[in-house]
This record gives structure tokens, sequence and C-alpha cells, in this order.
């Protein structure tokens, strides 16, 4: 029987929030892809569909090209979207769930086990166990990640073990200085100021097709800037980075995960942050990594302070979030969706998704105007939010509450 893919949130999406009220967790990038295209690549297998969220499902639909919460049959194996998995994954033909530490990584369907699950199922704990009592558990490779520092934290192994040795490939005119030139890759139609310097000496760096690199840039491994990125003059990236499509970089940023379509065109640093998509940092926006007394960081998720166990951490940042000049972000801060910063100074340590930040006060945004500038920001980039987009935007306006409630 041919094995199908059916990629599925759990409960576990709770912690990953804000960075998943936008997307579903198989969107988020880990390393040089998505969790969704790096599983496509490492497993060989068709992506037949999505279990997600109800609330997310027609959006998610449309970005990954599969039917959303549709039923499984036999053959399908469900992968949780938290999987990180290993180069050389096989499934059992026999039914099975794997597991790592009693999570569960992915399940094997007969045609039984298929018609006692959905979509419904993953995302309760209690049902999930109902419905998978007395199947065969095996444990298996790979990790399960749970939050966000730990992606950023594992950034620099994660961006290594997506290199390969065929992609030291220098496919555009570059005179700039290149150490170790058997870990760089150029696409096509990059441009590259001779005065920029590539360093791979520390790790690999993947620069994709149509980025621009401007003067006196020094970019040391490892590294990836997606398709169509600028990266601006003085700008310099240490510390693996992971930088999405479209983006626009000034400044310094280490360790840091930046999704497509976020702009940071000025000075200032960035550290070990995870941010999403069409964020925006103002002129002089800078964070803290690092706390005075170089103890662990903590990061309030769900109304609770979680000790990330690292002394290394500086900021989640959600999609469509904006901060204005000058704005100082404090180690372990979480920044809502879409929230709306036009405020100087040291920020507090949580701000709420739709919030309106001011200099005197935190009060709740108007869905409907940050929605107009979501739109305003997009057609920027010549991209248009679909209706269904829309509609998942000024729904999140109001259920976002009912999640961040505990702050």
């Amino acid at each position: 029987m041919a094995i199908s893919l059916i990629l599925f949130e759990d409960n576990g999406f709770v912690d990953l929030l804000p960075m998943v009220f936008w997307r579903p967790v198989f969107e988020l990038p880990v390393g040089r892809k998505s969790v969704m295209d790096r599983m496509a690549q490492r497993l060989g297998l068709p992506l037949t569909g999505v279990w997600t969220r109800d609330w997310l499902a027609t959006v998610a639909a449309q970005r990954c090209g599969a039917p959303a919460n549709q039923a499984a049959n036999g053959g399908t194996v469900l992968v949780n979207g938290r999987w990180l998995c290993g180069d050389s994954e096989t499934f059992p033909d026999d039914p099975c769930v794997g597991v790592i530490e009693d999570e569960i990584a992915y399940i094997v369907c007969d045609d039984d086990l298929a018609k006692r699950l959905s979509w419904k199922d993953m995302l309760d704990a209690q049902r999930l166990r109902e419905s998978l009592d007395g199947v065969e558990r095996r444990p298996v490779g790979g990790e399960l990640f749970r939050y966000p520092w730990e992606i950023v934290g594992d950034l620099s192994n994660l961006l290594e073990g997506d290199w390969k040795s065929t992609d030291a490939v220098i496919e555009s005119e570059v005179e700039a200085r290149m150490e170790t030139q058997d870990h760089i890759h150029i696409g096509e139609r990059t441009t590259v100021h001779p005065t920029a310097i590539i360093n791979a000496e520390a790790g690999s760096i993947y620069i994709s097709h149509d980025v621009r690199i401007g003067a006196y840039t020094v970019i040391d491994g490892p590294a990836y800037i997606g398709p169509g990125t600028h990266i601006h003059p003085y700008t310099w990236l240490h510390g693996g980075n992971a930088i999405g499509a479209v983006c626009r970089m000034a400044g310094e940023l280490h360790g840091c995960v930046i999704s497509a379509y976020t702009n940071k065109q000025h000075a200032g640093f960035l550290g070990h942050a995870y941010v999403g998509s069409w964020v925006n940092l103002g002129a002089g926006c800078s964070n803290s990594d690092l706390k005075n007394t170089y103890g662990k960081i903590k990061v309030p998720i769900n109304g609770t302070d979680v000790d990330t166990g690292t002394q290394f951490f500086g900021a989640i940042i959600g999609d469509h979030a904006k901060l204005g000049i000058n704005a100082t972000i404090p180690s372990g801060a979480v920044i809502g969706l879409a929230a709306s910063v036009a405020s100087s100074g040291m920020l507090p340590k949580y701000l709420p998704s739709f919030s309106w930040v001011t200099q005197e006060r935190i009060r709740a945004g108007d869905p409907l105007r940050l929605l107009d500038a979501a739109c305003a920001v997009m057609a920027r980039r010549d991209v248009d939010m679909t209706d269904d987009e829309v509609e998942l935007f000024s729904d999140l306006g109001t259920r976002v509450g009912s999640f961040e409630q505990g702050h």
C-alpha cells in the first residue's frame, strides 16, 4: 500500500503562541526551510493533507497546497508538525505510534486506526490517548520542539544539518572576499558588493537567488539568506542566522530566525530572537539577549514565566508586529501578533496581540485599523492578503484574548 503523509498539530501549539496565531505549527521556519518543507524533503513522501485548528484550516490548505482536516485512510502516516526528523527516518508497515519521551512524533495508520482518528483528536490529549489505546509504541529519533527558543538555540546545528556538499556552487559573479568557499552557496542574479566579506570558517553559508548584499557587510556562518532579501551596507551577521525571503536587514544580527517579508532596515542589535513575517523594526530598535545577572532567562508563555534554561535569549516577535524607532526590547520578551508600538525606550516584557503601545499606556488596538495597516504593508511587496486571510485576521482580533487572558 502506498504511504501518504498528513501533517498534524497537537495541543503543543499553545506553547508556540503568538508565533502560530497566523500560521499552523508546520509553517514555522526551522533552519533553511519551514517544518513542512523540511519534512517533505527528508521523508520523501507526498503531502496529502494537513490537520490543524478549525479556524486556521482554510488558510492552511491554501498555503500548504493540501486539503485540511479531511479523513485519513489506511497507509497514511500522521506526522507531528513539531517533529524535527532525521535524514534516514523510515516507517514500519504495521500500525504503531512513534514516540519521543512519551510525546507522539508520528502515527502509522491501517484502515481501522485511520477511522478512529481525526484532527480533533490530535488537539485533545485525553481523547488522543483513548483513541490510541492498545496501539504499539516505538521510540524514534529526532526531536520535538516545544518553545521558539529551542529552535533558536539549535539554529546553528539546524543550518549545518541542511547543508549538503552539492550546495557549494557560486552561480553569480562575485568579487567579494570569500573564506572557505567550499561551504558557500550563492544563487543566481545575486549581487555582492566587492567590499563585503563572506566567511564560512565557522559554518556554511547559503545565499539564495536575487539577493543583494551591500558594501562592507560581514556575513559569518552558519547563515541562510532567502530569495529576494536585501542586506544593507555595514550589516554584520554572526552566530548563526536564518533570514527568510524578501526581507530587508541592517545593523547587527546574532543567532536569529527571521521569517519572510520582515524589515529591519536600520542600525540596531537583534540577538537570539524568533521573529515572524511582516514585522517592521524601526530605526535604532534593539533587544537584549543577556541579563545583567548572567542568570537564566525566563519568558512569559500563557501567563507563566517559563525558564528557558539558557543565558541567551532575546525575544519572540509575532507576525505583523510593528516597533517604532529606538524601542528597546528586554531579554525574554514576547511581542504579540500585530502589536503596534509607538513608543521609544524600554518596553514591557510582554505585549499582547493587537495591542497599541504608547509612552503612556498599553491598550487594545482597533483590529480593523491594524488590518488596514497589515494590508498596506503587504501591498508594498506586491502581495495581497487573500479574502480568507482577511477573515482570519479579523477573527483573531477577538480570538486571541481567550489564549492571552492569563497575562
